[in-house]
């Protein structure tokens, strides 16, 4: 197997463990009645104190160096862990009020919401592609959203909040960093910003009441693979990956993540969707692609 391969292969692992991520969620919502502000609390901690276990052990940064590198690099800390409390609360809200598939394709809409911001703040001009990309989402949305009658709101009006509010959080965490992310690692950035975003709950939701009607085998492992296999470890995989075949392709390929979603939720939870629904997941989908083939 040649390197490139390999790349390849490490991407579509790691993204289809995210797409598989939410729909646990969705099992531990609709079989257990899991509470999400408490999952989110607990898969952050977690996962954050994992990610900086991982720093700790291998001792290249110094543990609590960011709190120690200016007003710019905290000020952009800060940002980063609110925009990651967003995209995974508001994720995790959308799929506890519609379901996993939905949920991951509605928030792929975050590319468009870097566009507008590019357009209408930075002042750059369109391209055809990116006005094109714009309205395939925006129908894309619609369709999700009514399937195709204007007149009926399919998808409840919370659920498009909250994976807009997931989108816009994705888009905000994705711009802010620049110079925290050319100061620190990728995994120590999130670790901490993981951790704060969970302790930014904590006030909100007892650790200690899950909320949840039992904790069958089946719930524990729907939330260690959450923690873990849905987390520290695709993150760390797409880093590898990214490496290896650049930033182009790995957009390119994250697009398996909501396709995986689909898949796990109609063949083991049962989820139905409609005609329209799958076309309006589509024109997202394809949005994605024209955005990061532009890139190119």
């Amino acid at each position: 197997m040649n390197t490139n391969t390999a790349g390849i292969l490490l991407l579509i692992f790691s993204t289809a463990m995210w797409g598989v991520s939410g729909v646990c969620g969705q099992y531990l919502f609709e079989n257990f009645h899991t509470d999400p502000t408490w999952l989110i609390m607990v898969r952050q901690v977690i996962a954050g104190t994992l990610f900086l276990g991982l720093i700790a052990i291998r001792g290249k940064e110094p543990f609590f160096g960011v709190w120690r590198s200016g007003r710019v690099i905290v000020r952009e800390m800060i940002l980063f862990s609110l925009g990651l409390l967003g995209g995974q609360y508001g994720f995790y809200m959308a799929i506890s009020l519609s379901n996993a598939p939905t949920a991951t394709v509605l928030i792929y809409t975050e590319p468009v919401y870097i566009l507008l911001y590019q357009l209408l703040i930075l002042r750059s001009r369109p391209e055809g592609r990116e006005l094109l990309g714009i309205v395939l989402a925006l129908t894309g949305v619609a369709l999700v959203c009514t399937h195709g009658n204007p007149d009926t709101m399919v998808l409840s009006p919370e659920a498009l909040f909250w994976t807009m509010v997931s989108a816009v959080s994705m888009a905000l965490y994705s711009i802010c960093p620049t110079h925290l992310l050319q100061a620190w690692s990728s995994p120590y950035v999130s670790g901490w910003g993981q951790i704060l975003a969970g302790l930014v709950l904590v006030p909100f939701c007892s650790p200690f009441d899950s909320g949840a009607s039992a904790w069958p085998p089946s719930a524990l492992g729907a939330m260690s693979y959450i923690i873990v296999l849905g987390t520290v470890v695709p993150f760390l995989t797409y880093l590898m990956g990214l490496k290896i075949v650049g930033p182009v392709k790995a957009a390119l390929i994250s697009c398996c993540e909501p396709l995986c979603s689909i898949l796990f939720a109609v063949l083991f939870l049962g989820t139905r969707l409609v005609f329209l629904d799958y076309i309006g997941m589509a024109c997202i989908i394809v949005t994605v692609l024209m955005l990061s083939i532009r890139k190119v």
